[in-house]
C-alpha cells in the first residue's frame, strides 16, 4: 500500500493530535494563570534606594488626620449625601484621578505612599506580600504619631502595610465597619485610616447606575458620619478620597474616566475652605497629610503636596514647593535609570522569543508537509474556510462586545477573570466543533474525512499557538518596565485561553472523528452504504465521460 493510501496513518496523527493538545492546553491554562501574579514585582527600583526626606519642613497644622478611602467610588456617583455634602461645604471639593491599572490595592499603595502602580510595583490585586516603599505611616510613625487602620475586608492595605500601622482592625461581618471606624477614631489615633468596601462590592454586583449601588454609598456615608461625630474640624481634618471608580455595569481596572475620575473631600484643620485645586492625583494624598501633620512626604512619592488647599504663608508654601521639587527629582531618576538599565535586556529577551515562536512555527510547518505526504492530512481549502475561523471569530468577538471594547474595567481583577474568559471560550469551542462537523459531514470515504479532520485541528492550533507565542514574546513580563495597555492587559491571557479553550476543541472534535471512524469501519452497513455511493459516484462518472465524448463526436 502506498504511502499516500495508508489507511491507518489519519487515526494515528489524530491520536497524536489529541495528545498534543491535551499538552498544550494544560500549559497554556498554567500561562494565563500565572500572568497576573507575575505582572507585579516584588523588588521595585524605588524600593532599593533610600527615601529622600526634607530636612525643613512647615510646622503641624492638624492635631489628627482622618483619611478615609472609600473603596470604588465614581466622582459622579459621590454628590448626594449628607456627610459628604457637608465636608465640601465646610472644606474643599476637588477631583482627583486615580491610577491605571485602576484595581484596588495598587491605588491604596498610591494614596498612602504617593506611588503610582507603574512604579510600586503593585499592579493588580494578586499582590500578597508587604510593601516596603516609604509611607505616611512611616513618616508619621518616624515623628513619634501612632496610626490605627480599620476595614471591612480581611486583605487589602492593613495586610500590605502591616507593620507601619500600631492598630488594625478587620471586620468582615454585615455592619460591623462602623463600630470598628468609631473604635479607632476615639482611641485618638494622630493618624488614622479608614477603608469601607460595601461600594465596590455593590459596583461589581450590580453595576454604578443601580439603587444597590446607592444604597451601599447611603450605608458608608452614615456609618462614616457616625464614626467622624466627635472630631473637631478646628483642631482635625479630614480627607476623603477613593481608590477607583466604577463603570455603569460594574468594573474597574482600565482607563475609563468614571473608573479614573474619585472625589477628593478636604476639610478641618490647616485646609483653606473653597479652595480650587490644580490638577490632583491620589498620589497627592500622602504629601498633602503629611504636610497637615507636620511631617516630612514619604520619601519615595511621586505625588506633589496639594499647598493651594493648605491655609499656610508664602514662606512655608515655599518649603513645601522645595521639598517636593528635590524629592521628585530624585525620584524621576531613579526610575529613569531602572528604564534605561532595563532596555537592552528587554530587546534581548524579546529577539530570543520572536526567533523560538518563528522556530516552532517553521517545524510546525515542516510537519504539516510530512503529514501531508504520507496522508494523514488531507488540506481542504472548503473545510479550513469554515471551520478554521470559527473560533477565534466568536472568541474575540465575544471579548469585544461583552468585555466593553477589551478593556481591564470588564473583567474583575479576581480568581473570576480567568473564569469569565474561559466561559467565552467553552462558547467559541462549541461553536468550532459544530463548523467541523458542518464542514466534514459531506465525505463518505473514512480515511479521507479524518484526513481533513486533522488538517483542519492542525491549522486550527497553529493559529492559536502563533498568536499566543507572539503575546508571549512581546508582552509577557521580562518584557517591558511599565505595565502595557489595558488592551493588552485583557488579550494576553485571553489569548492564552483561547490556545487552551482550541485544544479542548481540537480533542473534541479529533475525538468525535475517531470514533466515528472506528464505528463505520467495523459496521458492515456502514460499509455496504458506503461501497453503494462509491458505485453510484463512480456511474455518474462514467456517464458524464461517455456524455462528453458523444458531445465531441456530433461536432463538424
Amino acid at each position: 500500500m502506498s504511502p499516500s493510501r495508508n489507511v491507518f496513518a489519519p487515526v494515528l496523527t489524530a491520536i497524536v493530535l489529541v495528545g498534543l493538545g491535551g499538552a498544550m492546553a494544560t500549559s497554556a491554562w498554567r500561562a494565563s494563570d500565572g500572568y497576573r501574579p507575575a505582572l507585579n514585582q516584588d523588588r521595585p527600583a524605588l524600593e532599593q534606594v533610600a527615601p529622600i526626606l526634607s530636612a525643613q519642613r512647615p510646622p503641624r497644622l492638624s492635631r489628627r488626620v482622618v483619611l478615609v478611602i472609600i473603596d470604588g467610588l465614581r466622582l459622579r456617583s459621590s454628590y448626594g449625601y449628607d456627610l459628604l455634602d457637608q465636608l465640601r461645604r465646610e472644606g474643599v471639593d476637588a477631583v482627583a484621578r486615580s491610577h491605571y491599572p485602576s484595581y484596588s490595592r495598587p491605588n491604596h499603595v498610591a494614596i498612602l505612599t504617593g506611588v503610582p502602580p507603574a512604579w510600586s510595583g503593585v499592579r493588580n490585586n494578586a499582590y500578597g506580600w508587604p510593601v516596603m516603599l516609604d509611607s505616611i505611616m512611616d513618616r508619621a510613625g518616624s515623628a513619634g504619631l501612632r496610626s490605627a487602620y480599620a476595614a471591612d475586608r480581611a486583605f487589602g492595605a492593613g495586610m500590605m502595610f502591616h507593620d507601619d500601622f500600631e492598630a488594625i482592625h478587620y471586620v468582615p461581618w454585615p455592619r460591623g465597619f462602623a463600630k470598628a471606624a468609631k473604635l479607632v477614631v476615639d482611641e485618638d489615633y494622630p493618624l488614622v485610616v479608614l477603608l469601607p468596601g460595601a461600594v465596590d462590592e455593590a459596583g461589581h454586583a450590580f453595576g454604578a447606575k443601580s439603587e444597590e449601588y446607592a444604597a451601599a454609598t447611603l450605608q458608608v456615608d452614615r456609618e462614616l458620619g457616625a464614626a467622624l461625630a466627635g472630631l473637631d474640624l478646628t483642631k482635625d481634618t479630614v480627607i476623603v478620597t477613593a481608590d477607583h471608580g466604577h463603570t455603569d455595569p460594574g468594573g474597574h481596572g482600565g482607563l475609563e474616566d468614571e473608573v479614573l475620575e474619585v472625589p477628593l473631600i478636604m476639610a478641618g484643620a490647616g485646609i483653606r475652605p473653597g479652595a480650587a485645586l490644580g490638577e490632583a492625583y491620589v498620589t497627592d494624598v500622602a504629601p498633602t497629610a503629611a504636610a497637615l501633620l507636620g511631617v516630612p512626604a514619604p520619601g519615595h512619592a511621586f505625588g506633589r503636596t496639594l499647598v493651594e488647599a493648605l491655609a499656610i504663608d508664602a514662606g512655608a508654601r515655599g518649603l513645601l514647593l522645595a521639598a517636593d521639587r528635590e524629592r521628585l527629582a530624585r525620584n524621576q531618576a531613579v526610575i529613569d535609570r531602572a528604564r534605561k538599565e532595563a532596555e537592552p535586556e528587554i530587546a534581548h529577551t524579546r529577539r530570543i522569543r520572536l526567533a523560538v515562536v518563528a522556530a516552532l512555527f517553521a517545524a510546525a510547518l515542516a510537519l504539516l508537509l510530512v503529514g501531508r505526504r504520507f496522508g494523514a492530512l488531507h488540506v481542504d481549502w472548503r473545510v479550513l474556510v469554515i471551520a478554521v475561523p470559527a473560533f477565534p471569530l466568536t472568541y474575540y468577538a465575544l471579548l469585544d462586545i461583552v468585555g466593553q471594547n477589551v478593556s481591564l474595567s470588564a473583567l474583575p481583577d479576581r480568581e473570576d477573570a480567568l473564569s469569565e474568559l474561559f466561559h467565552f471560550g467553552l462558547v467559541s469551542t462549541a461553536v468550532q466543533v459544530m463548523a467541523g462537523w458542518v464542514a466534514l459531514r459531506g465525505r463518505v470515504v473514512l480515511r479521507d474525512r479524518m484526513a481533513a479532520a486533522n488538517a483542519l485541528t492542525a491549522f486550527g492550533m497553529l493559529t492559536a499557538w502563533v498568536t499566543a507565542g507572539l503575546m508571549w514574546a512581546l508582552f509577557s513580563p521580562g518584557t517591558f518596565v511599565e505595565p502595557p495597555g489595558s488592551r493588552v492587559l485583557v488579550l494576553v491571557p485571553a489569548t492564552y485561553i483561547a490556545a487552551a479553550c482550541h485544544a479542548l476543541a481540537v480533542a473534541v472534535t479529533l475525538g468525535l472523528e475517531i470514533v466515528v471512524f472506528f464505528a463505520r469501519a467495523v459496521d458492515p452497513r456502514v460499509r455496504l452504504r458506503r461501497l453503494e455511493r462509491a458505485a453510484q459516484r463512480e456511474r455518474r462518472r462514467i456517464a458524464r465521460e461517455s456524455s462528453d465524448a458523444l458531445g465531441r463526436t456530433d461536432l463538424p
